[in-house]
């Protein structure tokens, strides 16, 4: 199973990239942070960075993104890599609002992975988006890049 999430990755990553002239694949950096919500109210965090790919543009009413992350913290690191999908709701002339959903999986054998659901703005090059994982107790931010 690990040798074909780490599959996926490399594909996504070496698609995204070879897509760039074209403006319907996105390669991009991506920075989160996770706050973990424990049963004894403390709160742990995390800090990630990686690279992602988009497929699709914000004017348009899907898109699917997946990358690699690597998390590091108190509670969870280790690499993980998120695939997601985005439907564009609010659409405007520079972004759009969007709410999305998809399964993050565990690169390294931390955990097993988390349902992720997601609402965000999404631009030309730039993505912000919050999120919340249940089955970890998970919230956070993200900004990713795209180039």
């Amino acid at each position: 199973m690990k040798k074909i999430i780490a599959l996926l990755a490399a594909l996504s990553i070496s698609v995204s990239l070879s897509g760039q002239n074209d403006k319907i694949l996105f390669a991009g950096i991506d920075a989160s942070m996770d706050c973990f919500l424990s049963a004894d109210s403390k709160v742990y965090t995390s800090f990630g960075l990686g690279t992602f790919g988009r497929l699709g543009r914000p004017d348009q009413w899907v898109n699917l993104v997946g990358g690699v992350r690597y998390i590091y913290g108190t509670r969870l690191s280790g690499f993980q890599v998120p695939v997601l999908l985005n439907v564009n709701l609010l659409k405007g002339k520079q972004f759009s609002g969007y709410l999305g959903c998809g399964y993050e999986f565990d690169f390294a054998g931390t955990y097993y992975g988390a349902t992720k659901y997601q609402a965000g703005l999404a631009g030309r090059h730039a993505d912000f988006r919050v999120f919340y994982k249940p089955y970890q107790g998970d919230l956070g931010a993200e900004f990713t890049f795209y180039f």
